[in-house]
């Protein structure tokens, strides 16, 4: 949308300034539907999405209060007040809506909010603090790292560059008429066959030129914590530590509940922290969560790669099997492998993403582009996602495993990406690994009417293949290395590109 008012201002057709402000206001009630409330998801902030207009217009109205009150002393009784609600109805409704309470909302936005203090000022840390609310200078520092994952301190170095000042003025080289339509027409190129609705694709066609001196935007070095129980030690056996193995666990949680015995709790625990895990032993209770046939689906594994991607959180967690009977192969649960121990898209997802490690250099809605800390070599992964706006919410409510596999397989839409890296002459090894739902535990099953229990033998289940395709092959290169990508339907590309020796 915001290509096309520059086109149309670029050009400068006739009438373009009324054609400009129609599209504007286009992408203002766009902004509206989309943007305007938030919610929470396990810490992640996501698309509030009610069909409730009461409960629309209460909440925007709670959030707006609270941002524009923010640096004054609000308090649940005065909100309830204004609603005419009580704080007890009130505290369960921000609860239930938002995904947190009243006061880490009010926290949140105090810190979201000292952002703007912070990178356009250089006023102490302190008195940021008060202005902004906050009683004292510890909290503030409680609340920005948890949302922020850094200090203060460490955002200002990290972000005070970009932000326009006297010290700081803005930097660009002016383009021609004609150079600036010529761009934008390279860009809508990309996108020439989208429809109006932001969620549609038919085919997409996007180049990458990269700049291996490019700033980084962040680093990507994950650590896995995975979550086991009992009962998956006594299904699996030996073969637990084989799959925390594979998943290249750093740490476990071993989850008890009821009824546990503590021999074999304690008996799990030495064993694991004899081979090098980091275990820690909780309850059971408050690791259950709700279920959605996404989690068994390519849905999971694009959620997981889009959330530790853009995301400055470098700890994942899993659980790593799905409870209850082995004969119920699909259950919905955010697992690793189902109870019968077929590893789901979500295994490979972790997999993956454990073995990338570097400075992510790009990234856009589609694409990720890291420079390997491997070696000094000329070493890159690019990653590749093709969904829409339907997969990418899936594993959010709870859908069942129909209405997934229709939305899976209804989108059929193509991504092409084509990479253009400088690099030294040489010979290099691709590495090309796609994830996608075609060969999944959830597509097999729906093959079969998604049964309740496996119509063979127990045994068949694990011949059954769900490893992502690999491909791998050796090139010899001058100097630039060029790389396409194309995806039909959902699924995770994966590039690893490596230099090896000098070119034949």
């Amino acid at each position: 949308m915001l290509l096309h008012i520059l086109l149309d201002y670029s050009r400068r057709s006739f009438n373009y300034k009324s054609t400009c402000i129609d599209q504007m206001i286009e992408v203002i009630k766009y902004l509206n539907q989309h943007y305007n409330l938030f919610a929470f998801e396990d810490k992640v902030v996501v698309n509030f999405r009610n069909d409730n207009p009461v409960v629309v217009e209460r909440i925007s109205r709670i959030i707006n209060y609270i941002y524009a009150n923010h640096a004054s002393r609000i308090t649940l009784e005065d909100l309830a007040e204004r609603e005419h609600l009580s704080t007890f109805y009130l505290s369960h409704l921000i609860r239930d809506y938002m995904g947190i309470n009243f006061q880490e909302l009010l926290c949140f936005a105090r810190a979201e909010m000292s952002e703007i203090l912070l990178l356009e000022t250089d006023r102490k840390i302190s008195a940021i603090a008060k202005d902004v609310g906050f009683s004292t200078t510890s909290y503030y520092n409680k609340f920005f790292s948890k949302w922020f994952g850094h200090t203060q301190l460490e955002h200002r170095q990290l972000y005070m560059s970009h932000i326009l000042s006297d010290a700081r003025p803005a930097r660009f080289e002016l383009l021609s008429d004609n150079q600036a339509v010529s761009l934008i027409r390279r860009c809508l190129s990309a996108v020439s066959d989208q429809e109006k609705s932001s969620s549609v694709i038919n085919r997409l066609y996007l180049t990458v030129d990269v700049n291996p001196q490019m700033v980084p935007v962040m680093n990507i070095h994950h650590s896995l914590e995975v979550v086991i129980t009992q009962e998956d030690y006594h299904i699996m056996g030996e073969r637990i530590f084989n799959l925390l193995y594979d998943l290249n666990a750093s740490r476990v949680i071993l989850a008890s509940r009821q009824g546990d015995s503590e021999t074999t709790t304690a008996l799990i625990a030495n064993r694991l922290s004899f081979i090098g895990y980091e275990v820690s032993t909780v309850c059971d209770n408050g690791l259950c969560c709700g279920s959605s046939a996404g989690y068994d689906s390519i849905a999971a594994a694009i959620h997981i790669f889009r959330t530790y991607f853009i995301s400055k959180e470098n700890i994942m967690h899993c659980r790593l099997r799905d409870q209850g009977e082995p004969s119920m192969i699909l259950k919905g649960a955010p697992s690793c492998i189902t109870s019968c121990l077929v590893p789901k898209p979500s295994f490979y997802a972790y997999q993956l993403l454990k073995n990338i490690k570097g400075k992510l250099l790009y990234w856009g809605k589609y694409y990720y582009v890291i420079k390997n800390d491997l070696s000094e070599k000329d070493s890159y992964t690019l990653a590749i996602i093709n969904y829409n706006d339907d997969i990418q919410h899936l594993y959010m409510r709870n859908a069942g495993v129909y209405e997934a596999n229709d939305i899976i397989n209804s989108f059929k839409d193509e991504l092409h990406v084509d990479f253009s890296i400088p690099v030294e002459s040489g010979q290099y090894v691709i590495a090309k690994y796609a994830l996608s739902n075609s060969n999944s535990i959830f597509a097999h099953m729906s093959h079969l009417g998604f049964p309740e229990a496996f119509p063979l033998p127990e045994a068949w289940v694990h011949m059954l293949n769900t490893e992502p395709q690999a491909q791998v092959s050796v090139e010899n290169v001058d100097d630039k290395l060029n790389i396409s990508s194309a995806i039909k339907g959902a699924g995770i590309h994966i590039i690893v590109v490596e230099k090896v020796g000098p070119a034949d």
